[in-house]
């Protein structure tokens, strides 16, 4: 009889043991979740503002020391460094309103973002294109933006290959 008792209580604290680590998961993938999709909503808050000229708006969702290392623009040649910086970056790239931003795919892990891209603007139709296709990398820290690498081309798609063979070509746009 103690031996029947004794698988029944085993029986239960498993069971409790078993509902507690359940519900530890649920939290822990429930926390992760919301911390995505909070990163996801930072990122399309900032394509937002830009997309309608806000820089002010746009230089709020950085850190105050945050990094962009962009493949074009002023954080080009050395990355922008500071919400002064970007500031700059982002005023050159509100003043081309021929510029359009689709996101095609974010994928999201713990505090870094990677999404993919479609841009069209008057500069690369002059390339004879349509749109090109990038990524960029965000690295949050809460729910503001630290860095930004960005905008790295896919090479294996044909417009965004023939772009950066007439870009090579045409190094300051003519």
């Amino acid at each position: 009889m103690h031996a029947a008792k004794g698988h029944a209580m085993l029986k239960s604290y498993a069971s409790t043991i078993l509902s507690g680590f359940a519900a530890l998961l649920f939290l822990t993938a429930s926390s992760a979740a919301l911390a995505q999709t909070d990163a996801a909503a930072v990122q399309q808050q900032l394509f937002d503002a830009l997309a309608h000229g806000d820089v002010g708006q746009a230089v709020a969702l950085f850190t105050d020391d945050a990094i962009i290392d962009a493949e074009s623009g002023q954080c080009a040649a050395t990355p922008c460094v500071g919400k002064d910086a970007i500031r700059k970056d982002f005023e050159r790239y509100v003043m081309d309103k021929s510029r359009h931003v689709k996101t095609l795919s974010t994928y999201v892990t713990g505090n870094v973002l990677v999404t993919r891209f479609e841009a069209s603007s008057a500069t690369i139709k002059k390339a004879g294109v349509d749109r090109v296709i990038l990524w960029g990398i965000r690295e949050m820290r809460g729910d503001k933006i630290a860095t930004t690498r960005c905008c790295l081309p896919e090479r294996t798609d044909s417009q965004t290959q023939r772009f950066l063979d007439w870009d090579y070509a045409h190094p300051t746009g003519e």
